[in-house]
């Protein structure tokens, strides 16, 4: 009997040791979430100037079936929509005639041209598209987010639409477009 006490002693002192490393690994956590570096301040230190002119993430619900041509060329266009949270975005892209190759887009802050969420954005942006004889929707409602800054600091981003070709490996830029974003808080 003596035996079992004993047994029963460690292994009661093992789960106790371990719950309470459970409960500093969670408070851990929450100050972490709370004070940490994903609450950094990239959205204050990067206001947005008084002149300069952007566009703000349409809401899907606000979308409307003629979507808007926004560039020099009347027959493209990119539109941004914000997603589900701060930071998350959504986008769709119009243009003529492509080769077949890759669509993506790459983000900077617009005053400082500092390259945000450099290999996400280009990760999660890329759609392949085929050759296209004339003016196509190419991308449609593609995810992408924005790491840097959190929720309500907005700041302006210079948002690039860019193609690679299959054939060639060559890169060109096709349009860009600066938009008011937020950074996804985590």
């Amino acid at each position: 009997m003596k035996k079992y006490i004993v047994k029963f002693f460690w292994a009661l002192s093992i789960a106790i040791v371990i719950l309470i490393l459970g409960v500093i690994i969670e408070i851990a956590g929450m100050l972490h979430a709370a004070f940490g570096p994903d609450n950094d301040d990239f959205g204050k230190r990067h206001t947005i100037p008084a002149d300069l002119e952007y566009n703000e993430p349409m809401e899907l619900r606000d979308s409307v079936l003629v979507e808007p041509v926004d560039s020099l060329a009347t027959d493209s266009y990119l539109q941004v929509y914000n997603d589900f949270q701060g930071g998350m975005y959504l986008y769709d892209f119009h243009y003529p005639s492509l080769p077949a190759g890759e669509i993506y887009l790459m983000c900077y802050e617009a005053t400082e041209n500092i390259p945000l969420s450099k290999k996400r954005i280009l990760a999660k942006s890329k759609v392949g598209n085929a050759d296209t004889g004339s003016f196509s929707k190419l991308v449609n409602k593609q995810n992408f987010t924005i790491y840097e800054g959190v929720w309500g600091d907005y700041y302006a981003a210079r948002i690039e639409v860019w193609h690679r070709s299959a054939t060639t490996g060559k890169e060109i830029k096709l349009m860009e477009k600066i938009y008011r974003v937020e950074g996804w808080q985590r």
